[in-house]
């Protein structure tokens, strides 16, 4: 029942506007009144997720990046054409088989970036990026079983005629790590198989943008010893009676305006615990099923979330480097060499990670005719991501001076006694006083506040943490040209077969 409902839900949004597979903001709100069951941190029942405090902005938000596909100036980024039926879906949900398509979708992934200020890690079009990694190792599922190499297919088409957002589920919830998987209760399961789905009990931590979404698609790839009931991947709507979204405590206030909080004002992502108690999911959403040989398969079969996260982070320090650059004009300290140098490191973390994100796009290789970015430059531009990004976050704040503690709200600017003397005693170079004012409320939002803080956070472990992305470089990374070329030109035997597997990839 859960699944038709979702369908004719979706169906009814989109029959209220003029493009039949694509939302504008106000349709994808109307969208999430489905009957989700939403918790949040006071512990209170949800009716409308849409109108509720802590999500309302963070709503709009995204509703807005629906909105852009309407936008003469903007359509061609966040839509394309397909050819077969001359109609417009969403670029979120373009299968990328060109280079042409991978960039049509990161200049989409700019957009979306450059307007949430890479906050949002789970953005628009970043919802599709498990289904399409699933696509990308189709072959290894259809040896499985045929029918849920269709229902990956037939999913991506769904979504993409029905303009979905959707969550990705991949870690499993934390707990004692010397309990073996079969005895931790909280651990995603499948508890009774019927001829028309599975019953799943359990949990999922991390729901980034679950609330905000239709769908989650859930893996357990990174587990690579679990029991085969818990070995499964599939795709749960968010309305499924028995699922609960419990939320996490907010990190923006509500009340907050733009000018004391240019960025926090637009609200958040706000991950969630989802909980599935008796959660039946339909046997067309499952793409594989207690098959534990595909437990393991991480790298593989997230290659492309691991390049939209990268290509994410690249934009984000395009707008490090705005935040830096823009700090050292409104103090006036260009001439400081120590300022100067400061700003380098910036430069460099942003054009290394695009170097990186470029260079995974030339070395793009087919997998099962998608399109899949080098994982080797992916992964070592990832390693430089995780690893710089609280040095820039330190740089930020430290050409900042006194400027992130001598911050005042858009009240005391307007007190008729205080307003004109912090004009007169805090100007800017080239700006007023409260206009200086304004940019370091945007470093705080950037660097400092609570909500920078689970930005950071975030950052730091999504798609794991670094020294499991430095442990899979040095596995993953090619160099046996390299190392044959130099032991030849020495004279020294072939590395034996053992040795030679570590430092030699094993994918396609």
């Amino acid at each position: 029942m859960t699944v038709i409902a979702t369908s004719n839900k979706l169906r009814e949004v989109l029959s209220m506007g003029s493009e039949p597979h694509l939302m504008t903001g106000e349709q994808y709100k109307e969208s999430l009144r489905d009957g989700r069951r939403v918790v949040d941190a006071q512990g209170n029942e949800i009716p409308d997720v849409t109108v509720h405090p802590a999500l309302k902005r963070g709503i709009d938000n995204l509703a807005k990046v629906y909105d852009s596909q309407f936008d003469p100036a903007t359509r061609d980024i966040t839509t394309f054409v397909n050819p077969e039926d001359g109609k417009r879906y969403s670029t979120g949900w373009l299968v990328p088989r060109t280079k042409e398509d991978l960039k049509h979708r990161r200049e989409m992934l700019r957009l979306s970036t450059f307007h949430t200020f890479g906050v949002f890690g789970r953005p628009n079009d970043y919802g599709s990026m498990m289904a399409m990694g699933f696509l990308s190792i189709i072959d290894k599922i259809e040896a499985e079983n045929p029918e849920y190499a269709e229902n990956v297919r037939r999913f991506i088409e769904f979504s993409q005629k029905h303009n979905i957002m959707s969550a990705d589920l991949i870690p499993d919830v934390q707990t004692d790590k010397n309990l073996p998987p079969s005895e931790k209760k909280g651990l995603l399961r499948v508890v009774e198989e019927r001829p028309d789905g599975i019953v799943l009990c359990g949990a999922k931590p991390c729901g980034s943008v679950g609330v905000q979404g239709h769908f989650a698609t859930v893996s357990t790839a990174t587990s690579p010893n679990l029991d085969p009931d818990a070995a499964l991947w599939c795709a749960v709507p968010i309305n499924s009676p028995g699922l609960t979204l419990v939320l996490r405590e907010p990190v923006t206030s509500p009340d907050s305006n733009f000018e004391d909080h240019p960025i926090d004002s637009h609200g958040e992502e706000l991950d969630n615990m989802m909980i599935f108690d008796h959660v039946f999911i339909p046997r067309e959403y499952i793409f594989s099923l207690r098959n534990t040989t595909l437990l393991g398969l991480y790298r593989e079969s997230c290659a492309l979330c691991h390049w939209h996260i990268l290509s994410r982070l690249m934009y984000r320090a395009e707008i490090f480097l705005g935040a830096a650059q823009s700090i050292v004009d409104v103090l006036g300290t260009d001439s400081f060499q120590g300022v100067r140098d400061a700003v380098s490191e910036v430069i460099s973390y942003s054009a290394s990670l695009k170097a990186h994100v470029l260079a995974a796009e030339e070395e793009a290789e087919l997998w099962n005719g998608v399109l899949v970015p080098s994982t080797e430059f992916i992964t070592a531009g990832r390693l430089q991501s995780i690893i710089l990004y609280p040095r820039i976050m330190h740089i930020l704040r430290d050409i900042s001076g006194q400027g992130l503690i001598s911050r005042f709200t858009s009240k005391v600017w307007e007190h008729s006694e205080l307003g004109p003397i912090l004009e007169d005693y805090l100007p800017g170079a080239g700006v007023t006083a409260r206009e200086k004012n304004i940019l370091f409320n945007f470093i705080w939002d950037l660097a400092c506040s609570s909500h920078a803080s689970r930005v950071a956070l975030f950052e730091n472990t999504n798609s794991t943490n670094a020294p499991v992305v430095q442990s899979e470089l040095y596995r993953s990374y090619n160099r046996s040209e390299a190392v044959s070329h130099v032991r030849e030109y020495l004279g020294l035997p072939e590395v034996n077969r053992e040795i030679k597997r570590l430092y030699k990839t094993d994918l396609k």
